[in-house]
């Protein structure tokens, strides 16, 4: 069961908040030039928990997220604006800044008191990919692409195609990177780009990962891997 299910609205808020702290924010927002000229009721930063915080309260709409938003950070007044502004906010926003607080924040949060997350002395993680779903407009379909039928017609909508590394023992994500649903080495180039955050771990990986490249990334950033590949691949030692 995901750790943020049966937790109140309040509850949720206040976690994110004591997690990724105001001035974490202010950094990452003045390192991208997201800082705000002057007081505005959209602040850049009221949008980065905003953002955050469509996340956690995914069925719910804007406005009621915002609402929800007001009393945690206390930085509107009681008049939630439409939810033009807040488009035109997220798009003046850009996807930088929540990806700087996403380095900021990601990383292992096992002690090494906790033997389950260690085998042997190293952290155990995990590699692994899936695909979600994202709005159907011509910026998102031609950035992601989805799938198509025999007739090469879009079917459903365009899917990013996601590759977290996690640490086992805490499902705390220590990486992640996105890309389309078809081109760019698809999963196996999106795990290779993860390899650095690796380093002194043993990373358990599925059959859809090995390939040369992708083991000598992890091997050079000193990561053991435990892949369970195909029987052609692994039908001898190397």
């Amino acid at each position: 069961m995901h750790p943020w299910i049966g937790l109140s609205d309040e509850v949720r808020l206040g976690l994110l908040t004591e997690w990724i702290v105001p001035e974490l924010v202010d950094e990452v927002l003045t390192a991208c030039g997201r800082e705000d000229a002057k007081p505005r009721p959209l602040s850049s930063r009221f949008m980065v928990y905003f953002v955050l915080a469509l996340a956690l309260f995914q069925q719910d709409s804007y406005d009621d997220v915002a609402e929800n938003l007001v009393g945690a950070l206390g930085e509107m007044d009681q008049s939630v604006p439409n939810k033009s502004s807040f488009t035109r906010a997220r798009q003046q926003l850009g996807a930088a800044p929540l990806e700087g607080v996403f380095r900021r924040v990601a990383g292992a949060i096992a002690p090494p008191t906790l033997e389950a997350a260690f085998w042997r002395g190293m952290r155990v993680a995990a590699v692994d990919g899936f695909l979600l779903d994202v709005p159907e407009n011509d910026t998102t379909r031609a950035a992601f692409g989805g799938q198509v039928d025999s007739a090469g017609r879009p079917v459903g909508f365009p899917q990013a195609r996601v590759v977290t590394l996690t640490e086992t023992g805490t499902h705390a994500t220590i990486d992640a990177r996105i890309g389309s649903f078809k081109g760019g080495g698809g999963e196996p180039a999106l795990a290779t780009a993860m390899a650095g955050s690796a380093a002194g771990m043993l990373v358990i990986m599925d059959r859809a990962f090995p390939g040369v490249a992708l083991w000598k990334a992890y091997t050079q950033a000193g990561a053991h891997l435990l892949i369970r590949a195909r029987t052609f691949v692994a039908a001898k030692p190397m």
